[in-house]
């Protein structure tokens, strides 16, 4: 796969994952009952790590648009530490009296582990915004020497012919 379909498919699976993340953290996820009301609680309320996870996730995705080599490497290794660690806080949660959604954040947190890996290793090699305007060409000649030479130096034209 070449590097620039990895690159698209890679922040465009972030993207998604991190906004299902912020999806599932707001559902309800479980509710205690009591003698007069019922408590129904959002995944944010349980875990507030969740929130953690996706801010840093899809502030990974616009820094590694924003940045080059290094600056991709140590952003995906930030975000994958970040995903680790709200991954750790979802498995030691207490699950009793909670729905699947819980499964689903976990889920989702290890998928933007491994997306957040994949940024941190494979991206030396992926194209920059401005990448294919910043390539080595060889300087131009100077438009005064052209114009003595009797060239009009915004045409393309050689002085030689």
């Amino acid at each position: 796969m070449s590097p620039a379909k990895k690159y698209l498919l890679t922040i465009a699976f972030q993207s998604i994952l991190a906004g299902m993340l912020l999806l599932v953290g707001g559902l309800i996820w479980g509710s205690v009952e009591s003698e007069l009301v019922t408590q129904d609680f959002a995944g944010s309320d349980l875990d507030s790590f969740i929130f953690a996870v996706w801010a840093v996730s899809l502030a990974v995705v616009l820094g590694v648009l924003a940045t080059r080599t290094w600056g991709r490497r140590i952003l995906g290794t930030l975000g994958a530490v970040i995903s680790l660690l709200g991954t750790y806080s979802l498995i030691v949660l207490d699950k009793n009296d909670l729905n699947s959604l819980w499964a689903v954040a976990l889920t989702l947190s290890l998928g933007l582990v491994v997306t957040n890996a994949l940024i941190a290793v494979t991206s030396k090699n992926w194209p920059t915004l401005s990448g294919k305007y910043s390539r080595s060409a060889p300087p131009e000649e100077d438009a005064w020497a052209l114009l003595d030479a009797g060239v009009d130096p915004t045409l393309e034209s050689d002085p030689d012919k």
